[in-house]
């Protein structure tokens, strides 16, 4: 935490940073228990040395969540190679050499790439923590098309679906006017439907509070666990007609081809 800057000097968190810590801490606190769920029902085969679970964290930044996770897992005694995917090569510089600075290069890395581009070809867990607006639909696309087998994102700026709020079905329009609750609305359909859609391709989705809201006001989380179950015919027709009641087109099934 002193390298990556959240910590100052003597260990103490800075104030400034000090929500940011508390989002990671409590993101790590649902991943290890999700994480133990997965391999107890088998979705993640138990890892070793000789075969490390592989987390992708996808847009990391300044890669707080990306170190933090290494850190922790490894501290649970999990082998753990983690990957942190960012499209700034100045990110991807820092952050390779605070893993050297550390000597924990071997296991983590960081890659300057587009999500929707990336190299990386698959992992057992992806994570991505307010990846902004259409870049959770990047990751989580990635995570569909590559067949990730844990997947924890938190959601952030959802500009989207609300631009596309155009033609507003009655009686919406009630709460629609009021520019705040349009925003807010427009939030959870863009949420709604990417849990739809996840749901349709063969996983268990749900979505949980992962931090208080006096912390962030993007403080949803999309926790989805790879069963390959098919979805009940019924599931799909609830998800055509919501993107006809309200005539727009998901990011994330663009990138699905759907």
């Amino acid at each position: 935490m002193i390298e990556v800057g959240i910590s100052d000097a003597g260990g103490k968190v800075k104030a400034s940073k000090n929500d940011k810590y508390l989002q990671v801490e409590e993101f790590l606190r649902l991943l290890i228990p999700s994480l133990n769920a997965a391999i107890e029902a088998g979705h993640i085969d138990k890892p070793d040395e000789k075969s490390p679970l592989t987390i992708v964290d996808l847009g990391c930044g300044h890669a707080y969540l990306t170190f933090a996770a290494h850190q922790y897992l490894r501290n649970e005694g999990i082998a753990v190679k983690v990957i942190g995917i960012d499209i700034r090569e100045s990110a991807r510089i820092r952050n390779n050499e605070i893993a050297k600075k550390l000597g924990i290069e071997k296991s983590i890395e960081f890659r300057a790439e587009e999500i929707s581009e990336t190299t990386l070809k698959n992992a057992d867990v992806a994570i991505a923590l307010h990846a902004c607006d259409t870049a959770t639909d990047d990751a989580l696309g990635w995570s569909v098309t590559t067949g990730a087998k844990l997947v924890l994102v938190a959601p952030c700026c959802h500009h989207d679906i609300q631009a596309q709020m155009v033609e507003i079905p009655e009686p919406w329009s009630m709460i629609t006017k009021n520019g705040i609750m349009k925003e807010r609305l427009g939030d959870l359909i863009t949420d709604g439907l990417r849990i739809q859609i996840m749901k349709l391709s063969g996983y268990r989705v749900e979505a949980i509070e992962f931090i208080g809201g006096e912390h962030t006001p993007r403080n949803l989380m999309i926790r989805a666990v790879k069963t390959g179950a098919v979805a009940d015919p019924s599931e799909e027709k609830r998800y055509q007609e919501m993107i006809s009641l309200w005539k727009v087109k998901p990011a994330l099934a663009t990138l699905l081809n759907r």
